[in-house]
């Protein structure tokens, strides 16, 4: 019999094609800050309101028009959590990681910061959920993150950045914003369908950006070309939209700490991305990726097999 613990072949399949989507948004996110071979189409400011100004209106119709019973009963159930949990997930993990990107990050060193998460949520679960801190679990982070110390001491390029420290540490500042986020909806997940707080909390957290559209974002979107447009909606509709319910939706089945581990799947899937662009489009992308960062991608899938794959942990005792 499956322990709650363990996700089934359902959330795995379901998982991994959202991570598949969630990889490449760091692609299409250094395509339009000018991380790969084309000129930068938006900074980092302007990318947070743009791609939140789309389907920020398609929320608010859902919330207020679609469900406006059920999201006036989750703000008046969650008055602080749900605004907080959509600052959080909107302005605040994409401002730092879109800065970070914008001054030097590499879309794959960018995928690998959001591996901080699963750590995060394991220790913010186990002190405000009280889920149980597992010997699987921490051997299991233990595993993925040595995969991706192994790929971090490969990178030479971003070391010729000046200050790169100080960058990767504000990059940091998004998936602890995450997070914090997962914990905070994790109680909601119970109670609310994942539309329901996915949208509400989208409709929420985008308005300070969408304040500042007259201002920054709206001329950039003026001339936007196709391409960038192309980019920009799989960011908003695919990564965002469709994105943040399947989160909350595998909030609602499953523990906090076992939900972040998937998350060890965005290095490995951004790598094989980058790669695949780079053969297909190669006056658009750059590829590289040496034989220990191969070996490191390898470590970081073997820590997430630990922690999800169903009978892991008969495998290996709590």
């Amino acid at each position: 019999m499956r322990s709650p613990d363990h996700p089934g072949w359902l959330h795995l399949g379901v998982a991994f094609l959202l991570f598949l989507i969630w990889s490449n948004s760091f692609v299409a996110a250094s395509y339009l800050l000018g991380g790969e071979r084309q000129e930068a189409r938006l900074d980092s400011v302007a990318l947070s309101i743009a791609r939140f100004a789309p389907i920020a209106p398609i929320c608010w119709a859902y919330s207020l028009l679609l469900r406006r019973r059920e999201s006036l009963r989750l703000l008046r159930r969650f008055p602080v959590r749900l605004p907080v949990a959509g600052l959080l997930s909107v302005p605040a993990y994409n401002l730092a990681l879109y800065y970070g990107q914008q001054h030097g990050v590499p879309a794959p060193v960018a995928a690998l910061t959001t591996a901080l998460l699963p750590l995060l949520v394991l220790l913010l679960a186990a002190l405000l959920l009280g889920e149980p801190l597992t010997v699987r679990k921490g051997s299991a982070f233990l595993v993925a993150l040595s995969g991706l110390a192994v790929i971090a001491h490969s990178g030479g390029g971003p070391g010729a950045v000046a200050g790169y420290g100080s960058l990767l540490a504000v990059t940091a500042l998004a998936p602890l914003s995450w997070a914090v986020y997962s914990i905070l909806s994790k109680p909601a997940a119970g109670v609310a369908a994942p539309l329901d707080w996915t949208f509400l909390a989208i409709g929420l957290g985008s308005l300070p950006l969408l304040a500042l559209l007259p201002w920054r974002g709206a001329a950039e979107l003026a001339r936007l070309d196709p391409p960038g447009w192309g980019a920009l909606l799989f960011l908003s509709l695919l990564c965002t939209l469709v994105g943040y319910a399947v989160w909350a939706w595998l909030l609602r089945h499953l523990p906090a700490s076992t939900v972040g581990f998937f998350v060890f799947l965005n290095p490995p899937l951004t790598a094989l991305s980058k790669w695949t662009l780079a053969a297909l489009l190669p006056a658009t992308f750059t590829w590289r990726l040496s034989a220990i960062e191969s070996l490191g991608g390898l470590l970081v899938l073997l820590g997430l097999a630990i922690a999800i794959l169903p009978g892991a942990g008969q495998r290996m005792a709590d």
